[in-house]
């Protein structure tokens, strides 16, 4: 099979890209990004694109599609570009990628996302599920997890605090659903239940990819 990979330089994108490529049951990983990466493998192909554009420019052809697509209000920007990324870009890619052949759609989300939950993040990454919800795919699962360990490229200081003082906690959180969660088991996760996918919507939280 063939699948592709949205956000594929960031903390959970980059296990995607690495476990894929050692994956028997893919042939070919196309990774869809702003600035090349520079990596070179025999099953690794790079799309470097401009995701204003994508109903205008050639996209592969896949069958299985992983979006880690996301960022923070503080890289973006604003709250309308934080939406352009963690909202339009996976709807309108998601569109373009099924109409070319994509049958099973596996998405990053977040712990307590909803169209009405408290908090702009929350509320986004809601409506980013019900987008993708409606576009029809024959599976479309999606992923909640907790707060994310690893290493990444960016500082992002909250999320270090949070992680120091989950480390410190995890004994105690460690079968809760806010237990911090290695992002190279997120990745595990998506592959896995997208490889088992049953037709529909899967939700899958964080405590269940613990496992």
């Amino acid at each position: 099979m063939k699948a592709a990979i949205l956000g594929a330089s960031g903390l959970v994108g980059q296990e995607l890209v690495d476990q894929l490529l050692a994956h028997e049951d893919y042939q070919e990983v196309h990774v869809l990004v702003r600035r090349p990466m520079n990596r070179f493998h025999p099953k690794l192909e790079e799309w470097v694109i401009d995701f204003d554009r994508v109903t205008e420019i050639e996209l592969p052809e896949v069958d299985h599609v992983y979006c880690a697509l996301g960022t923070t209000i503080k890289q973006a920007g604003s709250q309308e570009a934080f939406r352009q990324v963690d909202y339009t870009y996976p709807i309108e890619v998601g569109r373009e990628l099924m109409d070319l052949g994509a049958t099973r759609f596996a998405l990053i989300s977040a712990l307590g996302a909803h169209p009405n939950a408290k908090t702009f993040y929350n509320r986004v990454k809601g409506d980013t599920e019900n987008g993708l919800r409606v576009l029809g795919y024959d599976a479309l699962l999606i992923f909640r997890p907790s707060l994310l360990l690893g290493e990444r490229d960016e500082f992002r200081f909250g999320e270090q605090a949070a992680a120091r003082v989950s480390t410190v906690l995890r004994p105690l959180l460690k079968r809760s659903t806010f237990a911090p969660i290695e992002a190279e088991k997120v990745a595990q996760a998506m592959i896995h239940h997208t490889l088992h996918a049953p037709p529909g919507v899967t939700v899958i939280e964080s405590k269940e990819m613990q496992t």
